[in-house]
């Protein structure tokens, strides 16, 4: 049976919004097998079929894990399976963005992305694959170990 969480929703909005848009102000839903949600301990744990959707934002993992600091989120690991990697979408002005890895880990107060094991990241035919990737969301920067990368230019 999946359960609708909202104990902690209001914390995963900085991890679903890849740019500022009308997102981050919109309700998130979240879906789970199952679900923890600790207080006094800072911790929110979902588990089993994850799926976390805010406007047009959503991540699917097996496993999400939302630390909380001073009662907002401070860090938030989404993990996959042996079935199934991590992934999330963005569907933004622009061509969707979207993004796989065995891990995603996002640093609330840094907005640091980093995507590990199988990371991959596209929008329309770019394409960047590496072992890590790591996106620092405040200067737009992408960094990453053993990439590859295929740019496609603009036809005019």
């Amino acid at each position: 049976m999946k359960y609708l969480l909202f104990a902690t929703t209001l914390a995963l909005a900085p991890a679903l919004v890849c740019a500022q848009n009308k997102s981050a102000t919109m309700p998130i839903d979240l879906v789970a097998d199952s679900g923890f949600y600790d207080q006094m301990a800072g911790i929110a744990v979902y588990e089993g079929n994850v799926r976390a959707k805010q406007g047009d934002a959503t991540i699917w993992a097996h496993k999400i894990t939302i630390t909380l600091k001073n009662n907002a989120a401070d860090v938030i690991e989404a993990i996959g399976n042996k079935k199934s990697l991590v992934r999330f979408e963005f569907k933004g002005d622009k061509q969707p963005i979207k993004g796989q890895g065995q891990k995603a880990t996002y640093q609330v107060p840094k907005k640091i992305v980093t995507l590990s094991q199988n990371a991959k990241i596209e929008q329309g035919k770019d394409l960047i694959k590496g072992n890590k990737l790591t996106y620092d969301l405040s200067k737009e920067i992408i960094r990453g170990s053993r990439v590859q990368m295929t740019f496609l230019p603009n036809k005019k």
